[in-house]
C-alpha cells in the first residue's frame, strides 16, 4: 500500500508531512532543494514554503495545483525515510 499525504507544512529546510494512517514524520529537505534541475526553484524560501501543498495524496509544489506544472515527491520515500513525530494509535478495544 502507497500511503497518502493529508497535510504537510514547512519548517526552515524540513517538511512536516502527516499521512492517512496518522504517521506524521519530519523530512529533510534541503539536500532536495540543492540538487538544481527542476528542484532550484525550491531554493526560494517563499516559493519552498507558499507553494507547498498536497497534491494528489503527495507532497507538491505548485501554483495553479496542475499535476503537469508542479514539482512532486514520492510519499513512500517520505514515509519510509522521514523521522518520525507521532503515530496516531486506535484505542484499544475491550
Amino acid at each position: 500500500m502507497i500511503p497518502t499525504v493529508v497535510q504537510v507544512y514547512a519548517q526552515q529546510n524540513y517538511l512536516i508531512v502527516q499521512f492517512d494512517d496518522g504517521k506524521i514524520v519530519r523530512w529533510d529537505a534541503s539536500a532536495l532543494r540543492q540538487i538544481g534541475g527542476v528542484f532550484t526553484k525550491l531554493q526560494d524560501d517563499r516559493v519552498f514554503v507558499e507553494e507547498l501543498t498536497v497534491l494528489n495524496g503527495s507532497v507538491a509544489w505548485s501554483r495553479d495545483f496542475d499535476p503537469d506544472h508542479c514539482i512532486d515527491l514520492d510519499p513512500l520515500r517520505l514515509y519510509t525515510e522521514g523521522e518520525i513525530i507521532n503515530v496516531t494509535k486506535e484505542p484499544d478495544s475491550e
